[in-house]
């Protein structure tokens, strides 16, 4: 594996190595499609989505200044190009439905996870399903902020960043997606 941080995989990449930008994708492969999917809830539609990050961030590569840390970068190019993708929806419906919730890939299991029975796998995806349904029925910019805090990790500064807001603004958006969520969740386990 390569030490080299991400942000210092960009700056390769921007001189012409390849094999950073390689790097980079074995990296950010995997969180890119599980963002998007969150947001988008459609698993072609996150590979797509992802694809279409990378190939921005690799055309964009020489303009890059490691002024904030790559996943800020990052997930700011994915999040607008998860935006662009939701916004031709509305303006043309797709024909057929996106993949059933909890379906498609599970999060990998971390070495060491007891591997979970048939029972408890299915309790477990319909949970993830609720939890992604109920994450996508929030409006977009909740959406995103939530997220990125509770799926991708990320510090409230990196989300400002990445949102392109103030750090009192995240804080409210988190604050009113996990309070919509809850609710959202109640309502549908009461029903």
């Amino acid at each position: 594996m390569d030490p080299s941080t991400d942000e210092d995989l960009v700056l390769r990449t921007a001189g012409g190595d390849s094999e950073a930008f390689e790097v980079l994708l074995d990296r950010w492969e995997g969180p890119a499609k599980r963002y998007a999917w969150r947001l988008l809830g459609d698993w072609q539609a996150a590979e797509d989505a992802a694809q279409e990050a990378f190939l921005r961030v690799h055309r964009a590569s020489a303009e890059y200044r490691p002024t904030a840390r790559f996943s800020t970068w990052f997930y700011t190019v994915l999040g607008n190009v998860c935006r662009d993708h939701l916004r031709r929806l509305r303006r043309r419906p797709q024909e057929g439905a996106a993949r059933p919730l909890g379906e498609g890939e599970d999060e990998p299991v971390a070495p060491g996870d007891r591997m979970p029975g048939p029972e408890e796998e299915v309790l477990a995806a319909e949970r993830r399903a609720l939890v992604a349904e109920a994450v996508r029925s929030l409006p977009l910019h909740l959406q995103q902020a939530v997220a990125l805090r509770e799926f991708e990790g990320l510090k409230y500064r990196e989300i400002a960043e990445t949102l392109g807001c103030d750090l009192n603004e995240v804080k409210v958006l988190i604050h009113r997606g996990r309070k919509a969520l809850a609710e959202k969740l109640r309502r549908v386990m009461r029903g």
